[in-house]
């Protein structure tokens, strides 16, 4: 695990997922790479939370990567809105890389304005 070089350190991840023992493994795995993490409540499923997510901040691109125990076409997961997609069980190291990228890549809040 990526644990001395923190990639994430001061970033804040948001983890949904519905089988409480892979949240608190994503969530471990974020925070041993210096991200602070909020949970999230189950009770609707990702694609649901992605349409709001991109329906609520329509100017601003919200970095989102699905993981997946689902074998979701990418394709498909991509066009709903989602900017990666890992499957379960997630590499730790990959996954923090992943959410790292997304971050470094979106550091303009706004897209489209103007």
């Amino acid at each position: 695990m990526l644990r001395l070089a923190r990639p994430l350190a001061g970033s804040r991840v948001l983890v949904v997922e519905d089988d409480a023992d892979s949240r608190d493994a994503i969530r471990l795995n974020l925070e041993a790479s210096g991200a602070s993490s909020d949970l999230a409540m189950r009770d609707q499923s990702g694609f649901w939370l992605i349409t709001k997510i991109r329906q609520l901040f329509p100017r601003r691109h919200v970095p989102v990567i699905a993981v997946t125990g689902h074998p979701f076409p990418l394709d498909g997961v991509l066009r709903a809105g989602f900017d990666d997609v890992m499957q379960k069980p997630a590499d730790p190291d990959a996954l923090c890389a992943a959410v790292a990228a997304l971050l470094s890549a979106d550091d303009t809040p706004d897209r489209g304005a103007g």
